[in-house]
């Protein structure tokens, strides 16, 4: 081989390590905001359909006050949902749901992370888990019967969550297996499962949950593939229920038919809710 040739291979070789590894470096600083996007989230004007429950403040264990959205049961056999909303949005996007089963008597306590809208702090895995836990406590405080809805991002915390806590049951909307399996997908030359802190594991988690399960998602959903939602029911080992919406995406799955599946579940837990 010419020297010539064999110089410009190696720069070209060169320029292309020099390349991954700037990509890996930029995977590892920057994977807070991929993850947290709260930048774009603050240019998205808030759903005033929130402000029709009562704004309270919960304090996490690391001495956080999260505001949060809070409307008690209405029926006396209805249990509260506490409602853990996806990373790309805050707790108002989740308040069309609220309504719906405001309307069907449920108490509805809409979550808030640090660091979205308008709280203190910085999101992370162990801080999101504390946000949640703090919002549940404030839930189990007023009332016994409490069932824990989780999308996308939310259902990392919903699934931690009743691991830890006796909740009537686990409704998780679009989820993933883990946020690693999610990761590599996306960036399938990238070694992201050995850099990704924020790992999400549910695939892991779910099977210790002993409440009833439903999982829900679209069949078309092209940011949390189907897959993920057929692992996870999988790994349930308690009472389990899969649906999947044909028609529905990733953002849509509530208004697609998710909402008669969820309220249709929830009616189902009333006998095991009256006699526990």
């Amino acid at each position: 081989m010419k020297p010539s040739v064999r110089i410009a291979l190696l720069s070209v070789a060169g320029a292309a390590v020099a390349g991954y590894g700037s990509a890996l470096a930029t995977l590892l600083w920057l994977q807070g905001r991929l993850i947290y996007p709260l930048e774009r989230i603050r240019d998205v004007p808030p759903n005033p359909a929130a402000d029709r429950l009562e704004r309270v403040t919960v304090t996490t264990r690391d001495g956080l006050a999260l505001a949060v959205r809070y409307r008690p049961p209405t029926a006396p056999d209805k249990p509260a949902v506490v409602l853990f909303h996806g990373n790309g949005e805050d707790l108002s996007q989740r308040a069309h749901i609220a309504h719906d089963l405001i309307a069907g008597g449920y108490g509805v306590l809409l979550a808030e992370y640090r660091g979205y809208g308008g709280n203190p702090g910085k999101p992370h895995e162990a801080g999101l888990y504390a946000d949640g836990r703090a919002a549940l406590e404030f839930v189990l405080q007023r009332t016994p019967r409490v069932v824990v809805h989780g999308y996308s991002l939310g259902s990392g915390i919903a699934v931690q969550l009743a691991t830890e806590f006796p909740i009537d049951a686990l409704i998780l909307e679009a989820p993933f297996t883990s946020m690693v399996d999610v990761a590599c997908a996306r960036y399938p030359y990238m070694p992201v499962r050995w850099l990704l802190r924020d790992r999400y594991d549910n695939r892991a988690k779910i099977g210790a949950v002993s409440a009833p399960v439903l999982i829900y998602g679209g069949d078309t959903d092209g940011v949390i593939p189907p897959r993920h939602f057929a692992q996870l029911f999988a790994a349930v080992r308690s009472p389990r229920r899969l649906v999947i919406v044909e028609g529905a995406d990733h953002v849509d799955v509530w208004t697609r038919g998710g909402r008669a599946h969820v309220l249709a579940f929830l009616d189902g837990l009333g006998g095991r809710l009256a006699s526990g």
